[in-house]
């Protein structure tokens, strides 16, 4: 029997371990197969497998992609993709452009609420 994990994130978007750090982390727990499949980005998938090369792990290219419906936001995983293709890697670029966009404009609701609103101050409130 081989231990899978299909769904895992790198640093390239919201994971919390390197490329090379989460390949680490499944040979220590005995994976034989994983798919990196970070938010709207494939750039961890060539560290990955450099990190897996001559090791008993194998890595599955993959990709999350989120998106809006009217009944609420669905995240899409594709496995086995054509990480480097030049259209879609236009598709992850515009996908990455429209969350920032998202963002800046969530920034600037909430400053329109509370122009004293910072970072700093949200911070400092936190801790």
């Amino acid at each position: 029997m081989v231990n899978v994990d299909l769904h895992l994130h790198t640093t390239y978007s919201d994971g919390a371990l390197t490329p090379d750090k989460l390949v680490e982390l499944a040979l220590k727990n005995n994976l034989g197969i994983i798919a990196i499949t970070d938010h709207d980005c494939t750039d961890g998938i060539d560290e990955a497998m450099l990190a897996s090369q001559g090791k008993n792990l194998t890595i599955i290219p993959g990709i999350e992609l989120n998106t809006d419906t009217d009944e609420g936001e669905i995240h899409i995983l594709g496995y086995f993709i054509d990480y480097k293709n030049k259209d879609l890697q236009k598709l992850l670029i515009e996908c990455r452009n429209n969350r920032v966009e998202r963002a800046k404009i969530m920034v600037e609701n909430i400053l329109a609420k509370n122009p004293k609103f910072t970072l700093e101050a949200r911070v400092a409130a936190v801790y």
